[in-house]
């Protein structure tokens, strides 16, 4: 949607130059423009290049890895949504397993999406000495923090945030915020900083900082003690209304995402050295 609310003439939300291309090559096109100000000596200036879903984890994905491989300075924010919100909410390899959107809507042949989520943060972190975080503006330090070090990193960064899609996702217009903290309260979105600064290895480059009990597997309601996981957060939200019961009980498609929620937590945690290898 980030392509139709910002280039909209001649009103746009952006204070600095900027520029619009086709979605999909948006990091090819930044590659060309950092390699032209370098030449003109004018390598102080921080170029970012904005996209969503299917800009960065689908039809892009080509373009972004090869701009994380070419280790030029160009920044990256990706507005997670987790569907396609631009051209009316289709699947994405962002989307959660069993979540209910279009050309995987739950039904009698099809309980949603049934393919796990692909883990942009993880595979941008795999390329080397780029700089990445995964955050959410409801986390305001920690979004912050991202952005600042992206800045002052000389190279490659990726900045992934959670971005809540109200008619999408089926929640309130005034809940945004709210869902973003409670996906990652319940591990759905955890929160990480990968800075190759901090160190030769992964366990010093992670940090897991932001998260709540980051060495247990599911955090607690601070009141009520009750499990906080993601069977929790789907209940919150319309896109996963279908793989509930009458009686409240979770589906069997449900189940197995919460499992990969699980997994891909614990994942995070032996990187970040929280946990003993699995």
């Amino acid at each position: 949607c980030n392509t139709v609310y910002c280039s909209t003439y001649p009103y746009n939300p952006f204070l600095v130059p900027w520029t619009n291309s086709l979605f999909e090559n948006a990091p090819a096109v930044a590659m060309g423009v950092r390699a032209k100000w370098d030449q003109r000596g004018w390598q102080d200036k921080r170029l970012w290049v904005i996209g969503g879903d299917g800009a960065m984890y689908d039809i892009g994905f080509q373009s972004l890895s090869r701009m994380l491989a070419s280790g030029m300075d160009i920044k990256v924010l990706v507005l997670d949504t987790q569907v396609y919100s631009n051209t009316g909410g289709q699947v994405s390899t962002a989307s959660f397993t069993a979540q209910d959107a279009k050309m995987a809507a739950v039904g009698p042949a099809v309980a949603g999406k049934g393919e796990r989520r692909k883990e942009l943060g993880l595979i941008c972190l795999m390329h080397p000495d780029v700089f990445v975080a995964q955050t959410t503006a409801a986390h305001i330090n920690h979004f912050y923090r991202a952005i600042l070090d992206a800045n002052s990193f000389a190279g490659p960064a990726v900045v992934v945030a959670y971005t809540t899609c109200q008619p999408e996702h089926g929640v309130g217009d005034d809940r945004a915020a709210r869902q973003a903290k409670l996906a990652v309260d319940s591990r759905t979105f955890p929160l990480f900083i990968y800075d190759p600064r901090k160190g030769d290895s992964i366990r010093e480059r992670l940090s897991l900082q932001g998260n709540p009990a980051p060495k247990e597997d599911w955090a607690r309601h601070p009141r009520t003690g009750e499990v906080i996981d993601f069977v929790a957060f789907a209940r919150t939200e319309g896109r996963f209304a279908r793989q509930f019961g009458a009686d409240g009980r979770p589906s069997s498609a449900l189940l197995p995402a919460q499992a990969d929620r699980l997994a891909n937590w614990r994942r995070l945690q032996e990187l970040a050295g929280l946990q003993p290898a699995l």
